[in-house]
């Protein structure tokens, strides 16, 4: 269970995790995810292979300590139930269960900034590592179903913290509300007591931005040019409709507010590598390097749509290798606004990053980054 949680926690999004908690809580999870992947590594592996293999070295005694050295701090009582015989796996649980216990103190710490109700579920993490790393040491307690009572209480306490922490977190908008403006913060970051950088921020969340990709409808594969169709002959010779689309117009209340919409088009080519049954084995992606030129633009009050021509799938001759091609799509919503330009979608509430020059180009090779939506992270299902 430790192990599970603590690589599900970082294994995605270590990026937004760097802004949002900084670097020395972000390596310390990658460091625990890291162990603990190790640990479970090893416990199949020598599942598998048997313990006589050249695997089972992480349980070759390193060193003991005697239960009268153990006594000196422990007490002879407790002495009597402390494991003797220390192996590197044992090692790597006691680590593994301070680190845990670390991450989540810092991660209670921040949820007490934010005002978040999550804080407890940390707390109990934290508890659970570290009755974890105290189970490691005293392995020689008496054991129900193959646990001690200090490992069946971190089990226990690591489930109902996993189960607090997803009831309890606060939505974004339950975050702004409580540290915006009308919230009593207990943050180091103050940027969301600013009016302007609240409302900002605010906008983003009801803004709704989605991506969508589809197939185009009106596509005809042999389209010819006809003065007297009602559709256009660039809309009927593409295959592919990407829609941009967002509540921001409907948000704006301004006379002399404006919105530009700045977005960059490429296909991806995925080559399949595929066995002797024509199953895939091995996938490759490779990005344009340029953007593509739609075929044709349609403008409505909440979306912009755009018309591509996707290029046609291949096969190789022998049959082992297929290409297909996908769309990549980045866009920004510009808002201008007595002169000030917000740019859409904006940082998570959590994350203080400003707008830079840093953030002018889009990047192909990445997805959620502030400032850019992408088909990913705002596919139109996950954004509704």
């Amino acid at each position: 269970m430790l192990e599970v949680w603590n690589v599900s926690s970082e294994a995605s999004a270590w990026e937004q995790t760097v802004r949002e908690k900084g670097v020395t809580r972000t390596d310390l999870g990658i460091f625990g995810a890291g162990l603990d992947f190790a640990i479970a590594l090893e416990a199949l592996a020598v599942k598998l292979a048997g313990q006589q293999s050249a695997i089972s070295v992480t349980r070759i005694t390193l060193f003991t300590i005697s239960s009268k050295k153990a006594a000196v701090f422990f007490g002879e009582a407790l002495a009597r139930k402390f494991t003797e015989k220390v192996t590197g796996r044992l090692l790597g649980f006691f680590f593994s269960g301070w680190i845990l216990s670390a991450v989540n103190i810092i991660d209670a710490w921040q949820a007490w900034q934010w005002n978040d109700g999550a804080m407890y579920g940390y707390l109990m993490l934290s508890m659970g590592g570290l009755a974890g790393a105290l189970g490691a040491l005293f392995g020689a307690a008496t054991k129900l179903l193959g646990l001690t009572a200090l490992g069946w209480t971190a089990l226990l306490l690591i489930a109902v913290g996993v189960g607090f922490v997803i009831l309890m977190s606060s939505t974004p908008l339950e975050s702004w509300l409580a540290n915006g403006p009308f919230g009593e913060s207990h943050s180091i970051d103050r940027y969301l007591r600013d009016p302007a950088e609240a409302f900002y921020r605010l906008t983003s969340l009801l803004a709704g931005i989605s991506i969508s990709i589809e197939k185009n409808p009106a596509y005809e594969q042999h389209a010819t040019f006809n003065t007297r169709a009602d559709i256009p002959h660039a809309i009927r010779s593409a295959d592919t409709i990407i829609r941009l689309q967002s509540r921001l117009p409907g948000l704006i209340v301004g006379r002399l507010d404006s919105i530009s919409i700045q977005a960059e088009c490429r296909q991806c080519r995925i080559t399949e590598r595929t066995n002797n049954q024509g199953v895939p084995y091995r996938a490759e992606s490779e990005a344009g390097e340029r953007p593509e030129t739609p075929n044709a633009q349609r403008l409505h009050p909440d979306a912009l749509e755009l018309f591509f021509t996707t290029k046609v799938n291949q096969i190789s001759s022998t049959g082992s290798r297929r290409h297909y091609y996908k769309w990549a799509v980045r866009a920004q919503f510009i808002l201008t606004r007595g002169g000030e330009k917000y740019y859409f979608p904006a940082p998570g509430v959590k994350d203080s990053t400003q707008y830079s020059q840093n953030w002018e180009t889009p990047d192909f090779g990445k997805i959620n980054q502030p400032f850019w939506a992408d088909e990913v992270t705002h596919g139109a299902s996950s954004s509704d």
